[in-house]
Parts: C-alpha cells; structure tokens; sequence
C-alpha cells in the first residue's frame, strides 16, 4: 500500500514537471527542480540541541531536548529535581521546528522533561515522497534502538525519572510510539495521534502502561473501522485506555502550536485530552478512562441485580 501511494505521489510529481517543462519556461524548471530533489540537512544549532554516541553501534544520536520554562508545572511529589520523561516522535517529515514547539510546551505545561530524538538521523525534508521514502527505508528495529539508547540516557541524569515514562508520537511517530512500549517499554504510557494502530489483542496485552490514542473520522489513512478494531483490541487486552475520533478531522489535523494557542477545534480538545492523560500518569492519579470503566461496571452491575429482581418479582405473581 505504501509503495503504491509512493508511485502515484512520483508519477504526480514528474507530471509537474514535465507540464512545467513542456511551457518552454528553462528558468522556471532549473528553479523547481533543486527545490524538489533537495533534502534539508538538519541545523543542530536551531532544531537538535543534543548528542550522544550509540553504546552499540557507535554512531552519533541526536535529539532536541526540552525542560520546563518554570517550576509551577513540576508535580511536588517527585521534585524538581526528578522529573518525568516523555520521549516525542516526529512525523515523516523528521525533526523539524514543530516538533521542537511541541516539546517545548508539553516540557513547560507537564513539568517534564521532553526528549525529541531524530529518527531520520540528520535527515528532515518537505517533500512528500521523500518523506514516504524516509518512513519506510529507515528500519523499524533502528528506531526502537535509538529511542531505547535516549531512555537510558535520561535514566543516568540527576534531573529524569524514567519510572515515569511516556512515549508520544505523530502520524509515523505514533505508529513507532506504540511498537516501542509493545515491544520494548510495556509499562510506559503511549500516546498516538493518528498513527497506524495495533489490532492485535495479543500484542497489546504486553502493554502494563495505559494508551490514549487520537484520530479523525474523515482521515483516510486510517479509516474508522481500524480504530474501533483497536479499541476493541485494548479493551479485549485489559490495556486502560482512551481511544477518541474528532468528527470532520482528517490525518495529521495538528500542524503546529498556533493552533492551540488559537484554541482551534478539534486541535485543541486533542491537545487537552493528551496533558490531562499525561499529568494524571505522571501524577499516579486514576485516569479519566478507569473512572469510566469503574462507573460503566457499576452501571452493568446495577442493571443486572434490577434485571433479577424483577425476574424474581414475575416468579412470585406467577406462583
């Protein structure tokens, strides 16, 4: 499926091209043509702001680390000096600004710390295919290596406490998200904005740390039966979870901070539901998605004794 939208994304692109030559404008082609085929390298000044050497491979990692702006956000209980870990994975687009808007608010708002590690390594692009190209080039089990060398990273610092962590992803980052804690870090929380979910109950019952998912009902990368096969999937698993769909969203509906700042919808409700998940996690307090489980038990457990009862009362007529 993949490799079919890549086809028809190049085809589309060369169509362009081939327009935009057939005009006779050379100037206008020698202009688009880089632009297209280029590949920005990633600038570690503005973007990463943080490297470390692979303990296996010896290759360099790089990520764009965010701490909270104050200690207003900082649970008490853990500390200034201990805080919580989010690890927060890019789009196929790779690391870019963005990303680093996001860490840094989610760092500020949770009072966390929030590592964006670079799964691309080095790599970021604009170009839709290239983006295509980068997701399914750069191996699975490399990117779960990476983000696991960051956790342990996080782990010898004085100021992270890794019991309490969280993995976050977009799009192709939430798709790596969920392999990671499935495969890797079971007892981490997992949030996914519109990534491919998991339907496989017995792959998510390895899971020990709740989810919280988030999609569009008009995303048509993930179309609605895929999201309720995964939330059938985490409830068949035991997996706390809060799986939700934005009416009239499509995919990759979160562009960037001035959406939350401009408080637009469905953005915004997203955008609450992941930090009130994540600082009820971080926090050890019971998650929205228990209580509701526990009420929906009551209710079951209210129905079936009125259910008896008046099977019981039509007995005793009847006798």
């Amino acid at each position: 499926r993949h490799i079919s939208a890549m086809h028809s994304l190049c085809r589309a692109c060369v169509g362009v091209l081939c327009c935009i030559a057939a005009t006779g404008s050379a100037s206008v082609l020698r202009t688009v043509v880089p632009h297209l085929l280029s590949v920005p390298r990633l600038d570690s000044a503005t973007i990463a702001n943080r490297e470390i050497t692979h303990s296996s491979s010896g290759d360099t990692l790089r990520a764009f680390i965010a701490e909270p702006e104050s200690t207003e956000a900082v649970d008490s209980k853990l500390g200034p000096s201990r805080l919580p870990v989010l690890i927060l994975l890019h789009e196929f687009w790779g690391l870019n600004q963005p990303i680093a808007d996001k860490a840094q608010a989610l760092a500020s708002e949770l009072g966390c710390i929030c590592i964006a590690p670079d799964a691309f390594r080095g790599v970021s692009t604009s170009f839709v295919p290239r983006a295509i190209w980068l997701a399914l080039t750069t191996p699975p089990e490399r990117v779960d290596s990476d983000i696991e060398e960051w956790v342990r990273w996080a782990a010898r610092q004085e100021k992270c406490n890794t019991r309490k962590l969280a993995v976050m992803g977009f799009c192709y980052g939430g798709s790596r998200a969920l392999r990671y804690t499935t495969g890797t870090r079971p007892n981490a929380a997992t949030v996914v904005w519109y990534g491919t979910p998991i339907d496989n109950p017995a792959t998510l019952s390895k899971l020990r740390g709740p989810v919280c998912a988030i999609f569009g009902t008009e995303d048509l990368q993930i179309p609605q039966r895929k999201v309720d096969s995964f939330r059938a999937a985490l409830g068949e698993a035991k997996v706390e979870h809060e799986v939700v769909s934005y009416y009239g969203a499509g995919h990759a509906f979160f562009k960037d901070m001035e959406q939350v700042r401009k408080e637009e919808m469905p953005v915004i409700a997203g955008w609450r539901l992941t930090t009130n998940f994540l600082r009820g996690y971080f926090k050890g307090e019971e998650s929205f998605a228990y209580k509701r489980d526990f009420l929906e038990f009551m209710l079951a457990q209210e129905e079936a004794k009125e259910s008896a009862q008046a099977e019981d009362s039509v007995q005793r007529q009847a006798e």
